[in-house]
């Protein structure tokens, strides 16, 4: 048994949680890859994977196993790549995990210019309203985020600064009124987003100084993208990012409140594992990106 091989085999099958699936992307037959996970549990004398009818699960063995050779091939690329000197020439498969607002105003766009200026790279690009990615366990190369992550293993870059808006309808604002101050919030319906970890309290920066008040509403969710339809709708107050609001801003169909209290930005980063050697195609794609959107966030 080539035991890094049915590493890379196995790591494949937690990844995507199946036989054929896994086979698929290795490019072998569902046959070969039963076979070689089963040479694999052989080998150490326990059970890797759980297989029923309907599912394919690791065992605690397993998923401790799983975790540490994704650590392991992780490395090993690494390596590869330094000895190789590969910064003259970057190459692989590159899985980066977006979340869904960044992606659609901004990175989906910017990636066909990446891989025309690196032919040897491919990018594996997943979309997700989560804030939190579990970059190691699941295999990514890069998350993209509006919120670094505390965890001593991943390397947060900030790529730059979103600037945010507390923002409604020129009908809902004839309906319900105006707000001066910040503080005057209380008495509106504010559509509430977990964006930025603001789902009741918003920040705000005076001339005083940073401060935050409490908000309510009678609808709340994890989509920042859903906060902005029902803003949209005259629903009711929204603290939203520019890149979703500033061409409703810019034709009138949002208007700017609270100007003289600027709502607190947000910081875009970039996530990567913390390791020794940082694989070219990651230290390019971060590089590629802090280049393209260190004067177009806003």
């Amino acid at each position: 048994m080539n035991l890094f091989a049915a590493m890379k085999v196995y790591d494949r099958v937690c990844l995507f949680g199946s036989l054929t699936a896994a086979a698929r992307e290795l490019n072998m037959s569902t046959t070969a890859v039963s076979r070689i996970i089963k040479d694999l549990e052989d080998d150490l004398g326990v059970r890797l994977l759980n297989r029923t009818t309907r599912r394919l699960s690791p065992t605690e063995a397993g998923r401790d196993y799983a975790e540490r050779v994704r650590v392991l091939l992780g490395e090993i690329e690494e390596l590869q790549d330094s000895t190789r000197r590969l910064d003259r020439g970057t190459r692989g498969l590159l899985r980066v995990s977006c979340s869904n607002v960044l992606a659609y105003t901004r990175i989906t766009r910017l990636i066909p210019r990446f891989l025309e200026q690196n032919p040897l790279v491919s990018i594996e690009f997943n979309l997700t309203s989560r804030y939190v990615v579990g970059i190691v366990e699941e295999g990514y190369d890069v998350a993209i985020r509006f919120e670094a992550q505390s965890d001593s293993e991943i390397v947060a870059r900030q790529l730059g600064t979103v600037r945010n808006y507390v923002c409604a309808t020129p009908a809902y604002l004839e309906r319900r009124g105006m707000p001066t101050h910040p503080r005057e919030l209380a008495d509106h319906s504010c559509v509430l987003s977990n964006f930025a970890k603001r789902l009741g309290t918003w920040p705000f920066l005076g001339p005083d100084g940073r401060f935050s008040v409490p908000v309510k509403g009678r609808v709340a969710t994890n989509s920042v993208e859903a906060a902005y339809q029902m803003t949209m709708s005259g629903f009711g107050i929204g603290n939203l990012p520019s890149l979703l609001v500033g061409q409703a801003i810019a034709d009138g169909r949002l208007k700017p409140l609270l100007e003289a209290f600027q709502p607190a930005s947000s910081p875009i980063y970039a996530l990567y594992p913390h390791r020794t050697y940082v694989a070219a195609k990651v230290r390019s794609f971060v590089d590629f990106l802090m280049l393209e959107l260190s004067s177009d966030l806003d």
